[in-house]
């Protein structure tokens, strides 16, 4: 399995126990979004992305858009820390951490490719 897949998957996993932690401590709506915003940055940021910006040229694309992806999450989590913030924050949160998600799969499929070619 590749450093790239395992690193998606622990984010993955991560972001699930993060689901059932909220389900079982009864968070609010906004605590889970925030956590999930926060852990989506920092596996990013940290681990996801550099990874494949360091790919072939084609994923260019990819990586594009999961940094303006992330650029917009990274606002709508600042927008969690106020204490008057659009009630569509958490709906946009959700939808972003699928987008990415998403991504992540088209990513993955590349470097299967670049594999399967080798």
């Amino acid at each position: 399995m590749s450093t790239l897949r395992q690193e998606i998957d622990r984010w993955e996993a991560d972001l699930e126990n993060l689901a059932e932690t909220s389900l079982s401590d009864n968070w609010f709506l906004e605590e889970r979004r925030l956590a999930e915003a926060q852990h989506t940055l920092v596996a990013f940021r940290g681990h996801i992305l550099p990874m494949l910006a360091a790919q072939r040229p084609y994923d260019v694309i990819v990586v594009d858009e999961i940094e303006h992806l992330l650029d917009g999450l990274e606002d709508l989590r600042n927008d969690l820390f106020r204490t008057v913030h659009p009630t569509s924050s958490h709906r946009e949160i959700a939808e972003t951490v699928a987008a990415l998600r998403a991504l992540s799969r088209v990513a993955l499929r590349f470097e299967q490719s670049l594999e399967n070619a080798s």
